[in-house]
């Protein structure tokens, strides 16, 4: 079973206590999602984490950059494309981020994806900025469970493919 089954078996039997606005749901030691608001079949999306389970890279550079390539090309069928906004080698760190965000006024709604090296794993959010705003603020996206299924895999897969 894939990890995006998992994931989708798992939020569909988790229930939300009503004292307890932000719920994890963890499936085994893979992924972690934190939410708001479930529903039947959808939930308000905080933040998906993903590990790989893999040792990290020799090469940390080349790992974060074909990474990030496959993040960006397996993650196409969010609103907006990603691109590579950061890569750290040393840190051990990548991020992406929605290339171009959207726009509505000055605020900006973007994705972002990083991407971690040492104990290689991807986390991603949906962030709004707007000017004024002393920092940008995850903001709760809608999402229906197949949906999250399917992000976890392909986080799940960029991680994967570059220590293949």
């Amino acid at each position: 079973m894939t990890l995006g089954k998992q994931l989708i078996e798992q939020l569909r039997a988790t229930e939300q206590p009503a004292e307890q606005p932000l719920t994890v749901v963890y499936t085994t030691q893979s992924a972690a999602v934190a939410f708001f608001d479930r529903d039947r079949y959808s939930v308000a999306l905080r933040d998906m984490l993903v590990r790989s389970g893999s040792a990290s890279p020799d090469d940390t550079r080349t790992f974060l950059n074909a990474a990030a390539a496959t993040v960006a090309r397996r993650l196409s069928f969010l609103e907006e494309p990603l691109a590579l906004w950061e890569l750290d080698g040393s840190e051990g760190i990548a991020q992406l981020r929605s290339s171009p965000p959207q726009r509505e006024g000055d605020a900006l709604s973007y994705w972002e994806v990083t991407l971690w090296a040492e104990q290689p794993r991807a986390q991603v959010a949906r962030y709004h900025w707007q000017p004024g705003m002393a920092e940008r603020e995850v903001v709760a996206y809608p999402a229906i469970f197949a949906l999250l299924g399917r992000v976890a895999d392909a986080l799940a897969a960029a991680l994967a493919e570059p220590m293949a």
